[in-house]
């Protein structure tokens, strides 16, 4: 499962229906971050890379994704090496897919409201 649902079950326990307001954060700011992610790489802009990464990374923890903070966090690692690489392609491939299904999980999720 890409996101531990249990954990946004505790989340709307204590902050209720603000918890909405955070999911449809984050599933607007968070395909426009994906975007940054892929246009430093592009560019070949490690610090842009790292920083990207890192905000998306702490976003998905916020909301409970489970593998996508991960991801994120490996790229944010390499990048802090300072030269961008072939294998950021694939890394961001890899977070760009479970983006896609941490962003589906929370769209239906968002129907619970």
């Amino acid at each position: 499962m890409s996101v531990d649902q249990e954990n946004l079950n505790m989340l709307r326990e204590v902050i209720g229906d603000d918890l909405q307001e955070i999911i449809e954060a984050f599933l607007t700011t968070s395909p426009e971050i994906l975007g940054q992610i892929k246009f430093s790489i592009e560019l070949e802009d490690a610090a842009g890379v790292q920083l990207h990464s890192h905000t998306l990374k702490g976003s998905a923890a916020n909301i409970g994704a489970q593998h996508l903070p991960a991801l994120c966090a490996e790229l944010e690692a390499k990048a802090k090496e300072g030269v961008v690489t072939p294998a950021f392609a694939q890394m961001y491939a890899n977070i760009e897919v479970e983006s896609q299904q941490v962003f589906n999980f929370l769209k239906e999720f968002l129907q619970s409201f």
